[in-house]
């Protein structure tokens, strides 16, 4: 006897593996968003602790030549406070020092712990002398 009825639902076999597929995918979806909304935050630090670094380097090169020494501080920025420790060398040339600046949240329970950035930077000592040609 010929059939003719057609089968037009899934069966319950189907819908199940459907279900699983779909739960795993939407689970690597959430997985994914979670990470990128995490490395936002980090990013977010990192670029604002960098701010901090290469301003205090800026102010102390456009200062007088910088005595040799640690000094540290704490600044304002985008509505978060930063601790920074500058570090102050001589290095092989006598007419250059090395400035090496840490900056970490100001709110974080380690004083000692790692610094959100590491800044390494250069300043040289100004001629007096008045070069005109």
């Amino acid at each position: 006897m010929r059939s003719y009825y057609k089968q037009k639902a899934f069966t319950l076999l189907e819908v199940l593996v459907a279900l699983a597929i779909l739960t795993m995918g939407l689970g690597t979806v959430i997985k994914v968003a979670g990470g990128q909304a995490s490395q936002l935050g980090y990013l977010k630090n990192k670029t604002i602790a960098l701010w901090v670094a290469n301003n205090k380097a800026n102010e102390i090169q456009l200062a007088e030549w910088p005595a040799t020494g640690t000094s540290s501080g704490h600044e304002f920025m985008a509505n978060q406070e930063w601790r920074w420790k500058a570090r102050v060398s001589n290095t092989a040339d006598k007419d250059l020092r090395r400035l090496d600046i840490e900056v970490n949240q100001a709110n974080e329970a380690n004083e000692e712990g790692e610094p959100v950035i590491r800044f390494i930077a250069f300043t040289g000592k100004r001629s007096n002398k008045n070069e005109t040609k």
